[in-house]
């Protein structure tokens, strides 16, 4: 909870420059803190977690990231209900009565840009909490890295998309799409083991390679249009890998769809009484 007491007027505007008053007036900054309070605790229920919300004095690049995350999100939640009207310096809030609140189409825009802000900080600072002690093994962990397309860092590296609050709404969800397809490839197993190797970033060499082939694959199943359909050769180029080495997959190895696809088939014996034809 120290942490609140770094968020002072400067810093606070320093995130949010839209936000920016002259010295003597405070007035967006004071009708924040309640608020402010209100995103510092979400952000660490939803995604640092109680226990490990130590880890954020221990990297002074993550505990930037949380302010800059808890600054944005305040303002999102409540720039909306200020009368926030347009200044030479930034949004202040109305005071008198010949002044309008500003447009319902800037406001919109501001709330969209700064959005896209938060989401992006956010992934950064997921990125960043894998290799924290301790957090890899959160629910908090599960929650947020449930898919291996969990950054929109991702999304700008592996399409073409750009970083819109509806493109990582509709990526997030064809993700999610593409994991279970993905699932029926390289099994349940595998796909569990990865997802938890990359919340603790302990990724093995062979393990980066499937990971980089899935997110390829789900990048192409988010870019493509209304129905998308699985891609089938980065499918096969998926299982190539695995199949070629498959020492370096031992969970694949030893998972039930490795065993169906290679279990041995019956033999008819020539003493049989009946013969299987298969």
């Amino acid at each position: 909870m120290e942490i609140l007491n770094e968020i002072t007027k400067e810093v606070f505007e320093r995130e949010i420059p839209a936000a920016k008053m002259p010295e003597r007036n405070t007035s967006v900054y004071e009708r924040m803190k309640g608020m402010i309070l209100q995103a510092y605790d979400t952000a660490v229920i939803r995604i640092v977690s109680p226990e490990c919300e130590g880890l954020l004095e221990s990297c002074d690049s993550l505990k930037k990231l949380f302010i800059r995350r808890v600054c944005l999100d305040a303002f999102i939640r409540t720039c909306r209900s200020l009368d926030l009207v347009l200044t030479a310096t930034g949004f202040g809030i109305v005071s008198t009565d010949s002044t309008a609140p500003a447009s319902r189409a800037r406001v919109d825009a501001l709330v969209e840009e700064l959005t896209v802000e938060k989401i992006s900080a956010t992934g950064r600072m997921v990125t960043m909490l894998t290799s924290m002690p301790g957090w890899g093994e959160t629910e908090q962990a599960k929650n947020v890295i449930n898919t291996l397309f969990y950054s929109p860092d991702h999304l700008m590296m592996f399409t073409s998309l750009p970083l819109t609050l509806q493109n990582w709404i509709m990526a997030t969800g064809r993700a999610a799409q593409a994991d279970t397809l993905l699932r029926k490839e390289i099994s349940e197993e595998y796909m569990d083991e990865l997802l938890q190797k990359t919340r603790t970033a302990t990724l093995a060499n062979a393990d980066h390679i499937i990971v980089q082939k899935c997110r390829l694959f789900i990048a192409d199943y988010i870019s493509q249009n209304n129905q998308p359909c699985p891609n089938k050769v980065l499918l096969q180029q998926i299982m190539e890998q695995m199949e070629s080495y498959p020492d370096f997959y031992p969970t694949y190895k030893s998972s039930r769809i490795y065993q169906k696809r290679h279990g041995e088939k019956y033999r008819n014996q020539k003493e049989d009484p009946t013969f299987f034809f298969m």
